[in-house]
């Protein structure tokens, strides 16, 4: 057989006849029954499906041609209930469509054209789908049954899809890649986004851990200068590659060639070296100015409009109708219209007042205020900032020590961080596993320095809230402990970096504890003096095998032991304040906030 490449569409139903179901003494006038209604496999009729034996009274009613037919349809059931034996719903697909006959007809119907074309044609495109959809069949299930294949049909409520390429219709446009492009031709071939950078990609394939280095390094090879001479090799055998893909794209074309690329001097993005060598000195490029142009919605509309009320460079005729159209569009309350919403044209909330009221504050916040007041106000009061893993670790270690407080020993630390690490998302398995590795490690130093701890341990994850005037000073704190002397000390457990030990005695956060316990946040646990606070750092930040500790000495043995009163008074008076100063420090390397930021050059839009 031979089938012309088609796509696929339904075919005609079968037309109604006579017949004689097994000797049935009913005659039936109807379409053939459902497949999903049809008896299964081992009730096929004994003879060849349908008898050819017509009672008297039905022959005497039917013509010579529905006889013929009948008898085919005998036949054909014949030979699929032969296939059927000893091949798959496809087999027994080819074995009646053979025995039919009907490739030839149908073929010179459709060459032929007119009605009958257009019908033979919708017969072979079901003949096709049905084919296709017998391959697929036997694919996914290579021993399924003919009975289960049209029980598979019958029951689709949407028309199975192919992934077999099909010719387009009527008028239509082709988006491709190059590479799909070869050994094809257009009239018309517009090759866009022609980008330094993106074409050629001069990037070097390899895989993610460097494998092909690896295996230099394993086989001897030099990887000194013979590398060097082999990446520039690499790399001009990449360009002559990319070029000759462009070549192929550019000559898809019979009679139009656009090629477009985007570029201007203040922008990164600039076209390829290509578009040069294409144009030569015989081709003048183009240059089309990008504000000709916009995107048909309502924010670009907004913004050329504001855009030409603030230009002193256009008339002011053509100012005064931009204002009138954003005058309208803001009446609407169309957002952005309206100058109140205008960045550095609205007046502050309130300038140089402070928010009346309790100021809520807590050591660690007191901390990041410290360090940066605009970082403070977007990561704490507005929510910004990014999730690290760094956290999840920390959870890991203030697990273990609540554990190792209640007295488990480590198995039952171990079970407890295997519980948890389950429901920690560190994006891949190889990294999961390695910030496993890391916090076993952690959690054994911590342990070791639990153990060998000489203080008591009064509690563990202990909630704090203490007063100052109109300020309330709330957290939490990871251990309190109670040494020789009957006084409180306060430990932080740390796992990222560590600060200096010059600055360790006005660390903001351990002032703020000790300040915390001197106005009486633990008297219920019988502390009341301040003994001094101390970092814990069981990370890479302890730079060896056991935990690193920085002591803050207590607040009386300081010689301002004030400081920390204070400092708690002006955060709290910065916080309520109308005004948040960004302030570059060593966290401006990782600042979740740093587009927002006019000191840094991450946020250097921001500027007014």
């Amino acid at each position: 057989m031979s089938r012309p490449p088609r796509s696929c569409s339904p075919g005609r139903s079968g037309a109604p006849m006579h017949w004689d179901c097994g000797g049935c003494a009913a005659a039936c006038r109807r379409p053939p029954a459902r497949p999903d209604i049809r008896p299964p496999r081992s009730r096929w009729p004994a003879r060849c499906g349908i008898r050819a034996s017509w009672r008297n009274s039905a022959a005497e009613h039917a013509t010579g041609t529905a006889i013929a037919a009948a008898h085919k349809v005998a036949a054909l059931l014949e030979v699929a209930r032969a296939a059927d034996r000893r091949g798959t719903p496809h087999d027994v697909l080819w074995a009646v469509w053979e025995a039919s006959g009907l490739a030839a007809e149908w073929q010179a119907a459709s060459a032929a054209g007119g009605i009958r074309g257009a019908v033979a044609d919708a017969d072979l495109d079901a003949v096709v789908a049905l084919f296709d959809a017998a391959a697929r069949f036997a694919e996914r299930l290579p021993h399924g049954s003919t009975w289960l294949f049209l029980d598979s049909l019958a029951g689709q409520e949407i028309a199975g899809d192919t992934l077999a390429a099909r010719a387009p219709r009527g008028e239509s446009v082709t988006v491709l890649t190059a590479h799909k492009s070869k050994g094809l031709e257009w009239d018309l071939v517009a090759v866009a986004g022609v980008q330094e950078g993106t074409w050629p990609d001069l990037r070097q394939r390899g895989s993610l851990l460097g494998m092909d280095e690896l295996v230099d390094v394993v086989a001897g090879r030099d990887t000194g200068s013979a590398a060097d001479a082999a990446a520039v090799a690499a790399t001009a055998r990449l360009l002559a590659e990319e070029r000759r893909l462009f070549y192929v794209a550019v000559t898809r074309a019979r009679t139009s060639l656009l090629v477009t690329a985007v570029g201007a001097e203040d922008a990164e993005e600039r076209p390829s070296r290509f578009l040069a060598e294409l144009a030569g000195e015989d081709i003048e490029i183009e240059r089309v100015e990008g504000g000709k142009h916009r995107w048909l919605s309502l924010p670009a509309l907004t913004a050329d409009l504001r855009r030409a009320t603030a230009d002193t460079g256009l008339p002011a005729s053509v100012r005064a109708a931009a204002a009138g159209q954003l005058a309208n569009l803001a009446a609407v309350g169309v957002r952005g219209a309206s100058p109140r919403h205008w960045y550095a044209l609205t007046e502050l909330t309130a300038p140089g007042q402070r928010i009346t009221g309790s100021v809520r504050i807590s050591p660690s916040r007191v901390e990041s205020f410290t360090r940066c007041g605009l970082r403070w106000l977007l990561e704490a009061a507005v929510g910004a900032g990014s999730p690290g893993t760094a956290q999840h670790l920390g959870v890991v270690i203030h697990a273990a020590a609540a554990l190792a407080a209640e007295g488990a020993d480590d198995g039952e630390v171990a079970k407890r961080i295997d519980e948890l690490w389950q429901h920690l998302d560190f994006g891949s398995s190889w990294y999961s596993s390695r910030q496993r590795r890391q916090a076993d490690a952690m959690v054994r130093k911590f342990l070791d320095w639990h153990r060998n701890n000489p203080r008591e341990l009064v509690a563990v994850e202990q909630k704090l809230e203490a007063a100052l005037g109109d300020i309330t000073i709330t957290g939490r704190v990871d251990r309190l402990e109670r040494d020789a002397d009957g006084a409180a000390i306060v430990v932080d457990l740390k796992t990222g970096t560590r600060p200096s030990d010059g600055d360790l005695d006005r660390n903001p956060q351990l002032g703020v504890y000790q300040l915390a316990v001197l106005l009486g946040a633990f008297e219920q646990l019988g502390l009341t003096e301040p003994g001094g606070a101390e970092l814990v750092h069981v990370g890479k930040a302890a730079l060896t095998a056991s935990v690193r500790v920085q002591a803050q000495r207590g607040l009386r043995d300081d010689p301002e032991p004030e400081w920390a009163r204070h400092l708690v008074e002006t955060v709290a008076e910065g916080m309520a304040g109308p005004v948040f100063t960004a302030t570059a420090n060593p966290g401006c390397r990782v600042c979740p906030v740093a587009s927002c930021c006019p000191v840094d050059e991450r946020g250097g839009q921001v500027l007014p």
